[in-house]
């Protein structure tokens, strides 16, 4: 302990961050010294130095009127001002993008818990002593007279040293359960350990029904944190051991064939960036929805509204059981399909859906199959943005009568496109009229009517 404690550092260099960012800093801290308040360095920015790890994500926190400070800070460098009252807190948008939070100094109580705390004025220490873990409760004073001086009234440099999550106080989970998720995110992102006793306190508070008074938001922001972690893998995977998945649903199991799915993600998501690059996928939500891909509607649905799901968030997750089953094995079959039917089997999932469909394959361990996959979702891929040369107002020219019928008609012209029956745009008016002679026909003895207009 007397070689750890000699490793304690007083001060801490700021030379890490981008020269933009401690420039601004100075710049801040030089107008703090004007209206003599004291301005730290706080939160998980002071963590990542010590860990030599890139956040750029700078909370300052002043002993005073955190938001006043934040509003002449606002009014000096022409930046965005957003005021959160209740938490005494500011938000500062620079007119680079930078953006930086300004709080009060302050401590926190809960009327009950997993609600939000009334706040009110206090010290820094006390403003330290409020903190979810040890490692989070580390200042850096910016003043121009102690810059760089380190406040660590709970050793949470130790800690750190140590490779270890531990709470400040025993009811720290009972009076926020998020803090539950947040500490399982930490010692999965830092690769260390629970510490015995907070081990200990967080199974217990998770034993309780706590963390069911947790609003929907607040329950997905965390969840979908996790899933944002480097290894969501074993993130899962560790929330299953400790069986927090309950709190999704309490009929979610982490089966093997879900187990194999969650695994197989990083794959289908390495293959996916590399192929479409420009695909913007929602990783967290493609591990939320490979969680719960083997669950019935049922839990689904529940599970949809515990989280308050958008609604895009909701067909995504709806979309990940049966229906991306059903469409794995018809891709996967060595039958042939046509681009037009594959077009048509894939039209309505999100790439988060495509994504989840490949990694399903890809836990299957067959090469030639997942081969054949990945050739027609690439195929697929390319054909989505096919358009055929016609539209509504050129079927309206040849004498073919508004309505439902044009939706029809062009969607068989595109699939015609992408299976190449027609490559050119005399082709597909040729093409409309067969259909439309056809359909005429099929009219006559009583099927679909297609009318055309009388000249």
């Amino acid at each position: 302990m007397s070689a750890m404690t000699n490793q304690v550092k007083k001060t801490i260099s700021l030379s890490t961050l981008p020269v933009q960012q401690r420039h601004l800093l100075k710049q801040i801290c030089r107008l703090a010294d004007e209206q003599d308040l004291p301005v730290y360095l706080v939160g998980g920015v002071v963590r990542d130095l010590f860990l030599k790890r890139e956040n750029w994500d700078l909370d300052l926190t002043v002993e005073g009127d955190g938001i006043a400070f934040a509003r002449l800070v606002a009014d000096r460098y022409g930046a965005g001002l957003e005021v959160f009252e209740r938490f005494a807190t500011a938000r500062l948008t620079f007119p680079n993008g930078f953006k930086i939070d300004i709080a009060t100094t302050r401590r926190e109580s809960y009327a009950q818990p997993a609600l939000l705390p009334t706040v009110q004025p206090a010290s820094i220490k006390e403003d330290l002593s409020r903190r979810d873990f040890t490692i989070n409760a580390i200042a850096v004073q910016l003043n121009q007279r102690q810059f760089g001086r380190v406040l660590d009234p709970y050793e949470g440099q130790r800690d750190l040293r140590a490779r270890t999550i531990r709470v400040l106080h025993a009811g720290s989970f009972l009076d926020d359960p998020t803090r539950i998720f947040r500490a399982i995110r930490f010692e999965q992102r830092f690769g260390f350990r629970l510490e015995r006793t907070t081990l200990h306190l967080l199974m217990q508070a998770a034993s309780t029904n706590l963390i069911q008074r947790l609003s929907g938001p607040r329950l997905q922001n965390e969840i979908l944190l996790l899933f944002a972690e480097c290894d969501p893998v074993r993130t899962v995977a560790r929330l299953a051991q400790l069986k927090l998945l309950r709190f999704l649903h309490h009929r979610l199991r982490y089966k093997n064939n879900v187990k194999r799915t969650v695994a197989a993600v990083p794959q289908a998501l390495a293959w996916w960036v590399r192929r479409f690059p420009d695909s913007v996928i929602d990783r967290p939500m493609v591990y939320l929805m490979a969680l719960s891909s083997e669950s019935s509607p049922h839990v689904v649905a529940t599970m949809i509204r515990r989280l308050a799901l958008s609604r895009g968030q909701a067909r995504n997750v709806t979309v990940g059981g049966r229906r991306i089953d059903r469409a794995r094995k018809r891709l996967t079959d060595t039958r042939t399909i046509r681009p037009s039917q594959v077009y048509r089997l894939l039209a309505e999932f999100s790439d988060e859906a495509l994504v989840l469909l490949l990694a399903k394959q890809v836990s299957k361990q067959q090469g030639v199959q997942l081969s054949l996959l990945r050739r027609r979702l690439t195929a697929y891929m390319t054909n989505r943005t096919m358009k055929t040369a016609l539209t509504g107002r050129d079927l309206q020219s040849m004498g073919l009568q508004p309505g439902p019928q044009y939706k029809k008609i062009l969607d068989n012209l595109l699939g015609a496109r992408m299976d190449g029956v027609v490559t050119t745009e005399a082709e597909e008016r040729a093409f409309v009229q067969r259909w439309v002679g056809l359909a005429e026909s099929r009219s006559k003895t009583g099927g679909t009517s297609v009318t055309s207009q009388k000249r």
